[in-house]
């Protein structure tokens, strides 16, 4: 079979994958209940800019991911459990797309298909793919926007800059400290090590910082003038997850630096069996010395675990960001495996 026809079948595949039977079943993850309430606020009452849960304004995280779930339930003819989870299942198949065009563009398509297929074949992918909350969609936009800089430091090409900014301003619309966290710490990483933190401070990247940094505190803005409350809620809020508690938000629970080691591994299954091969080509190669998109995607998953290792709010949800990278690494090990073969 030729791999262009193998690569049009498997995206049929994780297509019919994430929306088959997608509102079978009710809402059940204490997230998709609160984003199911406030949509369906959002419709009712024709107030899009500040969402509410039982007319009681929402502030904990800007309202993007609100915003398009309202948007396609509006255009569906009203809300339901299948318009609600359709934003995630649409990032979702966005994301193995993206993760395909990464490993094409970066190596070759048979690699792109083998980093498709390896970010389909984790757990957590599906888990996050058909749930009707903000997670998929913010780590379409973190994974553009880390993409976007990979292929800017290889091509020099700074019209990339452009692609970075959006994204990361889209991702700060979605959950907004977790987006500076899953871009900002691989960037800074990345630059440190290349001893090229000076980058960081020319005109275009801060220009491109600067409209990022814009977007994203707009919403915010609006907030502070419209919501008597909000300068006391959002400095309640302003630290999550990066440490302060509510009992209203999934990151409310305290764990130990080494909680996500053996979630990882069960979000990855079963994917992670490649782990081995990723290990050995990174070993062999003095850690991908000579391939910096790998370097890029290996350095960027291990910042991003130490990071959220870090962070004493934990939740299994933030080890997505780190499933994209590793696909790009497992993917390109396995096609060179079958390569080999």
């Amino acid at each position: 079979m030729k791999l262009r026809t193998l690569t049009i079948l498997f995206f049929a595949l994780v297509l019919l994958g994430v929306s088959f039977r997608l509102g079978r079943h009710s809402p059940h993850h204490r997230s998709e209940l609160r984003s199911a309430v406030i949509v369906d606020e959002m419709l009712r009452t024709g107030e899009w800019l500040i969402p509410t849960k039982g007319g009681e304004a929402r502030l904990q995280k800007p309202p993007l991911f609100y915003w398009v779930a309202a948007g396609v339930a509006a255009a569906a003819g009203g809300a339901s459990t299948t318009t609600l989870r359709s934003v995630s299942a649409a990032a979702g198949f966005a994301l193995v797309v993206l993760v395909w065009a990464w490993g094409s563009r970066a190596f070759d398509p048979a690699t792109g298909l083998a980093a498709a297929a390896a970010l389909a074949a984790m757990d957590q992918f599906w888990l996050s793919a058909r749930l009707g909350t903000a997670d998929m969609l913010l780590v379409l936009f973190c994974t553009g926007a880390l993409v976007a800089f990979e292929r800017l430091w290889m091509s020099h090409d700074r019209r990339l800059l452009a692609a970075v900014s959006v994204c990361l301003a889209l991702g700060f619309l979605t959950k907004a400290t977790a987006a500076l966290v899953d871009v900002g710490v691989p960037i800074t990483v990345w630059l440190a090590a290349e001893r090229r933190l000076s980058f960081a401070l020319r005109p275009p990247a801060l220009a491109a910082a600067a409209f990022a940094a814009a977007v994203g505190v707009s919403w915010y803005a609006g907030a502070l003038w419209l919501v008597p409350e909000a300068p006391a809620r959002f400095y309640e809020f302003f630290f999550v997850p990066l440490g302060a508690g509510h009992s209203d938000l999934a990151s409310d629970h305290y764990r130990p630096a080494w909680y996500y080691l053996p979630r990882l591994l069960g979000a990855s299954a079963p994917a992670v069996l490649l782990l081995p091969l990723v290990i050995r080509d990174g070993w062999s190669t003095r850690f991908f010395r000579d391939t910096p998109a790998l370097r890029f995607a290996a350095m960027s998953a291990f910042s991003l675990l130490v990071a959220w290792s870090l962070i004493p709010q934990k939740g299994k949800h933030y080890l997505l960001p780190i499933l994209p990278l590793f696909a790009l690494l497992a993917g390109h090990s396995l096609a060179r495996a079958i390569r080999r073969a």
